[in-house]
């Protein structure tokens, strides 16, 4: 039995290819590429889970315990009227603004009052501005409609030779239809030519393996074995992997795969361009899904080691943020040091306030 190739290629690396051959050895390397990757990336993905659960989200909630520990402080102090309306004007934009988030996204109702207290506006009330910006964008798409609307109810006001342009662009738009439409019906008809291609190799397979008349018991096995290997590569639509089940059980050899002819190999081809588009694919998602728990950008995604490196300096910073949250509470519970703040500090979108010293 031949030693299956871990990439399976037409030709030794000096051999003179034509067009196609080249194409199905450039695939077949991106496969095995993408087979190597998507693995490490999905065990990444299992890992990055695990951790953010078990070290990332405690250590950020400790974050935000301290937080509401200092929204409840500014509160105390504010009570104490020790500083003037300009900066209790900025203390009261702090405790809203930080229990704001704090109970809209890490659920710390107990803040619900002091928000209240401070806010200009009720909680509702600023959940409803929030949708309300949001729904600005739908409210645009929905304007541009109507305006669709008005142009055609206008048509018939516009002069002949810019009501010709007009039809001219609708015909042109029939033609890129019609196109179209033929477009798909020759890629539906590929379709069922490649899928013929995958087929035949996996009937090859049947053929010399199927279990159901063996009568050696161990064969009859082993053959059953086989027979499940090729009917789930043959489900997933592998073709590479069903032409290297054929050249490790002997049903073709290397010379069969150099001796393809030009139709089969472009349908090969086809196959295989299918395959690594849904590897793509498989393998982009799964960036984006790391790149959402640790903050790299997708692309940079390309490896376990990376990957950890980014988290562990996630973890390393939010710590680092609660040793500072932790000091800069120690050091607002004296009055002046808050003040000091206070005087440089301002409210975003505002007028700088009059900040002399009171007496």
């Amino acid at each position: 039995m031949m030693q299956r190739s871990s990439v399976l290629r037409i030709g030794q690396p000096k051999t003179v290819l034509n067009k196609r051959q080249k194409e199905f050895n450039q695939l077949s390397e991106r496969i095995e590429q993408l087979d190597k990757v998507i693995p490490e990336l999905k065990s990444t993905y299992e890992l990055l889970i695990e951790r953010v659960q078990k070290e990332y989200n405690p250590i950020v909630m400790e974050y935000q315990e301290f937080r509401v520990e200092l929204v409840k402080h500014l509160d105390r102090m504010y009570e104490k009227d020790l500083y003037r309306k300009a900066y209790l004007t900025k203390l009261a934009y702090l405790i809203s603004e930080i229990s704001f988030d704090l109970i809209i996204n890490y659920k710390f109702e107990e803040l619900l009052p002091l928000f209240n207290k401070y806010s200009e506006v009720d909680l509702e009330t600023a959940l409803r501005e929030l949708k309300r910006a949001e729904s600005q964008l739908i409210d645009t798409k929905l304007l541009a409609e109507e305006n669709e609307i008005t142009e055609e109810e206008a048509f018939h006001e516009l002069d002949p030779e810019q009501q010709e342009k007009i039809k001219a662009e609708l015909r042109a738009e029939k033609v890129k239809a019609h196109q179209e439409e033929a477009k798909q019906a020759r890629q539906i008809l590929q379709k069922q030519k490649t899928t013929k291609s995958v087929r035949k190799v996996y009937m090859d397979l049947v053929k010399a393996f199927h279990p159901d008349l063996e009568t050696d018991e161990a064969e009859k096995l082993r053959k059953t074995e086989i027979m499940q290997k090729v009917t789930q590569t043959y489900q997933e639509n592998n073709l590479l992997e069903l032409l290297k089940l054929q050249i490790e059980f002997e049903r073709i050899d290397q010379d069969h795969l150099e001796n393809l002819g030009k139709e089969q190999l472009t349908y090969y081809n086809l196959v295989l361009k299918e395959q690594v588009d849904e590897l793509e694919k498989e393998k982009e998602d799964l960036q984006q899904q790391i790149s959402y728990l640790c903050g790299l950008k997708p692309e940079h995604v390309n490896s376990m080691t990376t990957v950890v490196v980014k988290f562990n300096t996630n973890i390393n910073e939010v710590k680092s943020e609660i040793k500072e949250i932790k000091y800069t509470l120690k050091k607002w519970k004296e009055p002046s040091i808050l003040k000091t703040f206070l005087k440089t500090y301002q409210i975003p979108n505002m007028t700088i306030f009059d900040d002399e010293d009171d007496e």
